[in-house]
């Protein structure tokens, strides 16, 4: 029997499998050295991040100030993360960084602001790219499937913005966070959430449809501010 043990043992950890702890509150920086392994919320695992390339120009925001603090369960899940960065006028600070989700059948993704405050022409921004079966690198995003899209929300416009869609069994995330100070303003931290659902989704929320008629000037801000950089 003993025996047994260790050869099922063995197997388990050549496979990678089992050996991820339960997410726990932390930072940016211990989440990325969780590597491949990730950690679990129910039987979902979330692993994988990883730092890219953000915005030319932009400052990035260290790993170690963003806070990650996980949530949910199986059907319900994800993380808040959360800095207390500000920036002035002339500077972007900016968060940018992938990972992926697996273990279930993803059918919802929604992504949602609080917390940050602006002056003047200041903002504070999340997007969040979305792929099924495909990753993001470096260089882009490869192998995704007919799933993928981006949420947007923007402070004092809009908070929230979710996607639905046929279940998935593999995610990959971008998450690209930023505070611009503007021209002559200032943009202070905050959170933003990613939350995904896993199962059956019967009705569509609320603010799905806010984000529909908010999207253009949501986007139509991010490209103003872009250009007064």
């Amino acid at each position: 029997m003993k025996g047994l043990l260790t050869i099922v043992s063995a197997v388990l950890a050549a496979a990678g499998l089992g050996s991820a702890a339960p997410c726990t509150n932390g930072t940016l920086a211990s989440y990325v050295a969780l590597g491949a392994g990730g950690c679990t919320i129910g039987s979902n695992t979330l692993f994988g991040f990883e730092v890219l390339s953000g915005t030319a120009g932009a400052t990035p925001i260290g790993t170690v100030d963003l806070a990650i603090a996980p949530f949910g369960t199986t059907a319900s899940f994800g993380f808040t993360a959360t800095t207390t960065q500000t920036a002035g006028a002339g500077t972007l600070l900016e968060s940018i960084f992938t990972y992926k989700i697996s273990g279930d059948s993803y059918t919802a993704s929604s992504i949602s602001l609080s917390g940050s405050s602006e002056t003047g022409d200041g903002a504070v921004t999340d997007i969040q790219n979305y792929c099924a079966g495909g990753a993001f690198g470096p260089d882009g995003v490869t192998g995704c499937t007919a799933v993928t899209g981006a949420l947007v929300t923007v402070d004092g416009a809009q908070q929230t913005d979710t996607a639905l869609f046929a279940g998935v069994s593999l995610l990959s995330i971008t998450d690209d966070f930023t505070l611009d100070g503007g021209l002559a303003g200032s943009a202070t931290g905050g959170s933003f959430t990613d939350r995904f659902t896993a199962g059956a989704v019967s009705t569509i929320p609320e603010p799905f449809g806010f984000a529909l008629t908010s999207l253009g000037l949501a986007i139509g801000i991010l490209l103003r501010r872009r250009t007064n950089e």
